[in-house]
Formats: structure tokens, sequence, C-alpha cells
């Protein structure tokens, strides 16, 4: 049976595209508040609009380098930079807004060169990893972002005024991402009961493979004996038919003979001639005392690119790792799919399983090792697995080119 996973369970897919959707929201507020601000220098005269377009820009970089890392202690540096930064621009315009109006004329804190790179700072938590992350990121640049655009706004003299769009966004931003991970889970219960579906079937499936072989092997070998004792003249038996039935008898004793058929307990690496890559993954995962059952189209691996196959083959020695290390269990699949261009390989086990959202020690290897050997091949990992109900690692890279 093959099992595709099919959602972003550890959100990194989803992370990606809201860092992007961020990017682009920030990068158009921010550049929109730097042509007008601009527009105002020769009306002005004032040159020093110039060190608060300078502001928005380290703002910008700031807010893309904190969708972009994965590091929650980096995000949260990235957010106070472009707060500091959003404070210095607004620093510098409430000056020039207030310089030579009167209290009739002068605009409140709430205008719209102020309000506009407030909507940009206000997405910097949007592609965290966590929802407690993302809603502490979001909080704080609510409160470094407007917050220093409002001291701003009272030191130069300027009238307060609640920004009700820019809270508004900040509520409406929160809410969205709330839904977004409450999505998330439900999405991820439901890969988990599909998957727990198909692992039993596949148990299933196996178990009757297992008793349809055994009575066939059973019943050709009782009844071969039953045949040869059959023909024999009535007597004491020889010597030899005795050593004969002695060895079926001590054969039916042993399970592994039944177990030897075609994907099913001998050597997986005797029928991988073909494919080096899998012969030494699999002959080392033996050689640490895991039993492998390899199926699919092997042979569409020696199509990978020499230098994309050196890490696949590393990703997967490190998932049959991570199996011998932390599933409890001593055997394990690797599937092979052919997808033109593309080949996928998934290693599962039927093991204690772990939450993908925990950072425990049995995570690491899969996140860092895995992820990212695959990842610099150009392709995608999806990671699958819960308490209990085993663990899928499904990897796809590149094949060779057509």
């Amino acid at each position: 049976m093959t099992l595709q996973i099919a959602a972003d369970v550890d959100g990194r897919s989803t992370s990606r595209a809201l860092a992007t959707a961020g990017t682009w929201l920030a990068a158009v507020f921010l550049a929109a508040t730097a042509l007008i601000a601009a527009l105002f220098i020769p009306v002005t005269g004032r040159a020093d609009i110039v060190l608060g377009i300078a502001g928005l820009a380290v703002t910008g970089v700031a807010v893309v380098g904190a969708l972009r890392t994965v590091s929650h202690v980096r995000a949260v540096l990235y957010t106070v930079v472009a707060g500091l930064a959003l404070g210095l621009y607004a620093f510098v315009v409430t000056g020039v807004s207030v310089a030579g109006a009167t209290a009739a004329t002068a605009p409140s804190s709430d205008y719209v060169l102020l309000s506009m790179p407030e909507f940009a700072i206000l997405v910097a938590g949007i592609s965290a990893r966590s929802l407690g992350r993302s809603l502490v990121l979001g909080t704080l640049a609510l409160l470094v972002g407007p917050g220093l655009v409002q001291l701003a706004a009272w030191q130069q003299g300027m009238r307060l005024a609640l920004d009700v769009p820019v809270l508004a966004s900040y509520l409406a931003l929160s809410l969205f991402t709330i839904a977004l991970w409450v999505g998330r889970r439900e999405a991820a219960r439901g890969t988990a009961q599909m998957l727990d579906s198909a692992l039993a079937e596949e148990r299933d499936l196996a178990n009757a493979r297992f008793a349809a072989r055994a009575v066939d092997w059973v019943g050709d070998t009782v009844l071969a004996d039953l045949r040869a004792l059959a023909t024999l003249a009535p007597g004491r038996l020889d010597d030899r038919t005795l050593q004969a039935l002695d060895r079926d008898l001590a054969n039916l004793a042993d399970t592994s003979l039944v177990l030897s058929g075609p994907e099913i307990g001998a050597s997986a690496s005797r029928s991988l001639a073909s494919v080096p890559l899998l012969v030494s993954v699999v002959r080392a995962a033996e050689q640490q005392g895991l039993r492998i059952r390899v199926t699919g189209d092997t042979e569409v691996i020696n199509s990978v690119r020499p230098s994309d196959a050196r890490n696949l083959e590393r990703a997967i020695t490190e998932c049959l790792d991570n199996v011998r290390r932390h599933s409890g269990r001593n055997d394990a699949e690797i599937a092979v799919y052919s997808s033109p261009p593309e080949v996928s390989v998934m290693v599962s086990d039927a093991g204690v399983g772990f939450d993908v959202d925990a950072a425990g020690d049995e995570t690491v290897g899969l996140r860092v090792t895995v992820i990212d050997s695959i990842v610099e091949t150009g392709g995608s990992v999806q990671i699958w697995s819960r308490p209990g109900t085993g663990t899928a690692v499904f990897m796809t890279v590149p094949g060779a080119p057509a």
C-alpha cells in the first residue's frame, strides 16, 4: 500500500508561504511610504527626511529577517531592530509635520505616513513555527512599532490619537494565526487517522500473506513426507528417511523459513545488487540489528544525480538510525516511488512515534540532517508521526533530467 503524506504537519511549507506573503505586504507598504515621504523633500526643504527613509529601509530588512529566520531569538531581535528603525522614521516625519503647523492644521499621530509602515511591521510574527511564538512576535511588533511611533509623536508635540486600523489589523492577524494553527492541528489529526487505518491495513495484509505462505509451506512439506512414507514398504524406516523427517520437523519449528519469501525476512540487501545506494544503506542498518523491508521501483534511485544521491543516502541513513534509537522497534520499511521528474523515498516504522511539534532528541536528526540534506538537492521532506502510531518520513529529490 502507498501511504501519501498530504498534510503539512510540521508547518514548514505553510511558514515559507506566509513569510513570502508577509515580505510582499511589508514591501508594498514601506515602498509606498518611502515614495510619499520623498515627495516632501523638495516641498519642505528638509533633507533629514532622507534619514527617515533610511529608517524605513532598515525596518523592511529587519521584518524580512524576522519572517525568514527559524530561530525565535533572532526573530525577536529582528523585530526589535525593525521597531527602533521605525521609531527613527517616525521621529523625523513627525518633526517635519509639526514644523510651522498650527494646532488646528497639525496632523495627529494616526495619519497615513505613520500608519502605513506600522502595518508592515505587524506581519513580523505570522511565519513563526508555533502559535505561541507567532502571538509573542506579533504583540512585540505592536509594542515596538506603533508604540515607538506614538512615543515619537508625543516627543514632537503631535496630537496623539488611537490608530484604530492598526489595532484592528493586529487583532485580525492574531485571529488569523489562531485559526491557521487550529486548522493545522485538525489536519494533523485527520492525517493521523488516515495513516492509522493504512498501517492497520498493511499489518492485516502482511498477516494474511504470512498465514497463506505458512499454510502452503506446511501443507507441501507434510504432504510430501506423507507421500514418501506411503511409497515405503512396511517395517523399520531407514536412516536417510529418518534424517529427512527430522529435518522437516525442525524446519516446521523455524518460522524464519516461512518468512524468507520475496521482500520478507531475508536480508533486503541481497535483492538490491543493482542499486548501490540502497545496498550500502540497508547493509549498514542490518549490521546495526534492523530488519529492512524494501519495496517499490528501487532502480529509479540510480537516476538521481551523484551529488543528490549522497544527500539522499545521508537522509535515509539518519531515518533508519532514528528508527533504531527511538522507535522501540527493530524493523522498518523503505518504499521507493517513481514520479518523473522526481524520485520519492519513504522510510516508515510502526514504533512509538513522537510529537512532531516537540523539540526532543528524536526530532533533531530528522529536522537537521534529513531536511537539510534533501532541501540542498532542491527536494522536499514531509514528516508524519504521532505518539503510539509510528513515524513516516517522505522525501522527494529531483531525478535525472529528461
